[in-house]
């Protein structure tokens, strides 16, 4: 082997299987949607069902962060977004559905409002914004 294809053999990067996920996480190896089944024992990622899965995944993470209020940020601009979706989307409907309960005894709004489900989440997420805001000490979801 001559010094020039020494060379170029030094510059070709390491496979990336060489570094799987699988050895570090026991349950990335086993679990469709689990995040780094994707790419564990030299899998492509590219997998239309595993990608599926994995987003799935997140989201039941992302519905179970905000029921148990562990959605947490300290971040300034999330909590900011966080806020105004939760006001403009939960707080401002949640004052007038008050209001037409009390004034109009009409429950309909209620119950109409109540079976919407982005009502509901956008609600949790005010709630998650306001659990961050006045608990910093808190753990965040990455951890800060």
């Amino acid at each position: 082997m001559d010094g020039l294809s020494k060379k170029l053999r030094a510059r070709i990067p390491k496979p990336s299987h060489i570094i799987d996920i699988a050895d570090y996480d026991h349950n990335a190896k086993y679990l469709l949607g689990w995040p780094g089944y994707r790419t564990s024992q030299n899998k492509s990622g590219l997998g239309y069902m595993e990608t599926q899965a994995e987003m799935a995944h997140m989201q039941g993470l992302f519905i179970v962060w905000l029921v148990t209020g562990k959605f947490r940020t300290h971040n300034p601009i999330f909590l900011l977004g966080m806020l105004l979706f939760g006001l403009l989307c939960g707080g401002i409907p949640t004052v007038f559905m008050i209001y037409e309960v009390i004034a109009n005894q009409n429950w309909d709004i209620l119950k109409a409002l109540l079976m919407n489900v982005p009502y509901i989440v956008s609600v949790l997420i005010l709630i998650n914004a306001l659990l961050s805001i006045f608990n910093r000490k808190g753990q965040t979801i990455t951890g800060d």
